[in-house]
């Protein structure tokens, strides 16, 4: 048995075949990976590439800090964005930031598109005969690590909390074969080192990368609800599922759920689920951007419970 171990990639990590890691590694730029005979050898030369491993600079809480007293009322995303008016180099294969862009065109843009749906908007993009205006600048947010700043007990739980009062929470989405009819995705939701809420599942209805996103930020709302938890912090590294919340949906509403170039949003019933999660009054969501694969651990995590779940969908529909 071989393992392909991939350092530097879309997704970094160790695969139990060639196809696995070609989808990790083709068409990505100064891409590092290599064959291995064993798990240890793989897995040695993946964190060996690293400039540290995440377990190497987690420093746990102390359990005897009591939570804060009060907290600053915020909701929104955390920082302000970043824009840029560069297209990726990456083929189509780069889907979160093509399908970011694509979307901002017709969302972002006050002014009519000149193309009537996103496949010709990727198209004309990949061939670099884009116009240099605003309409095509792609909304980025700045990456940041939540620090804790206490403990709150939740009943038996106990979570990590900002120093607004929000408890932390990372999700992922995770998808093998993005694309193709064998395709397996699923979601991971971490809210600490071994914390008994920690989830990883496989996604229903659609099955790609974007919907194990959304599906994974629902989960972990819906969790926070049950337990009466009132502020939540979700970090994600998906820049798409930051703006189709804080930018677009409202707009998807009132026109019916369809973009701006009349074209039905994807993945529709699963943004309403998490936008009327979003507009009940038990809870207050904050949105936070983290870069994925640098080694943050709460992320890293994330990504390896929704790797768990991608391998819980191939299982369940074997």
């Amino acid at each position: 048995m071989a393992f392909y171990a991939v350092a530097s990639g879309r997704r970094t990590g160790v695969y139990d075949s060639w196809a696995e890691c070609e989808e990790q590694v083709k068409g990505y730029k100064n891409a590092k990976y290599k064959k291995f005979k064993t798990r240890q050898e793989a897995d040695q030369f993946v964190n060996g590439c690293k400039s540290y491993a995440p377990q190497d600079v987690a420093v746990p809480l102390g359990r005897g800090q009591a939570a804060l007293a009060s907290w600053k009322n915020s909701t929104g995303v955390i920082g302000n964005p970043k824009y840029t008016e560069e297209w990726p180099e990456e083929n189509h294969d780069q889907a979160e930031d093509d399908l970011n862009a694509a979307m901002n065109e017709v969302e972002g843009d006050p002014m009519p598109s000149d193309s009537s749906n996103l496949a010709d908007i990727l198209n004309r993009k990949r061939k670099g005969t884009h116009s240099s205006d605003n309409r095509n600048k792609i909304p980025r947010h700045a990456s940041q690590v939540i620090e804790a700043a206490g403990l709150k007990q939740v009943g038996a739980f106990q979570f990590e909390i900002d120093a607004e009062g929000y408890v932390i929470v990372y999700t992922d989405g995770s998808c093998i074969g993005n694309g193709r009819p064998d395709a397996c995705a699923g979601y991971g939701v971490y809210f600490g080192k071994n914390h008994q809420l920690n989830a990883a599942k496989p996604v229903e209805g659609r099955v790609t990368n974007n919907v194990g996103e959304i599906q994974a930020a629902i989960y972990a709302i819906k969790t926070a609800i049950d337990l009466g938890i009132q502020k939540l912090c979700i970090s994600t590294d998906s820049h798409f599922l930051i703006n189709s919340i804080t930018l677009w949906v409202t707009g998807w509403k009132n026109r019916g759920w369809t973009l701006k170039n009349n074209q039905p949003v994807k993945n529709v019933v699963d943004f309403k689920e998490l936008d009327n999660l979003l507009q009940s009054n038990n809870i207050t969501v904050k949105w936070n951007y983290v870069e994925a694969h640098k080694g943050i651990e709460g992320n890293e995590m994330a990504d390896k419970l929704a790797r768990q779940g991608s391998a819980m969908y191939k299982d369940r529909n074997r």
